[in-house]
């Protein structure tokens, strides 16, 4: 795995205010920013390649996320650090998202 440059990091970031900027104000909704070709880039919230789901935590200290799993109604709970944590195969795996702090 490439270590993220903070040039590049700035950049995702800079993505990922621009889209939470979208959204409307008062929503619990958590904005993700998905890498489009260059995998370079750090991505915040849950993305997914063409076969691993990750995570990115752009904010500093561990949170915990809710990883929906494919194919059922299970889900398990993560404590993860900051930058990207690999989920799974996106076979398994159907969607992530911000809880809480651990």
């Amino acid at each position: 795995m490439k270590k993220r440059t903070p040039l590049k990091r700035a950049t995702a970031a800079a993505a990922m205010i621009a889209t939470a900027g979208l959204l409307s104000l008062g929503t619990s909704t958590v904005a993700t920013a998905a890498p489009s070709g260059d995998t370079s880039a750090q991505a915040c919230g849950y993305y997914e390649t063409s076969d691993s789901a990750y995570y990115g935590h752009c904010g500093s200290g561990r949170v915990i996320i809710k990883i929906e799993l494919d194919w059922t109604t299970d889900v398990r709970y993560e404590c993860v650090p900051d930058g990207e944590t690999y989920l799974g195969s996106t076979d398994d795996i159907d969607y992530a998202v911000y809880v809480g702090n651990c």
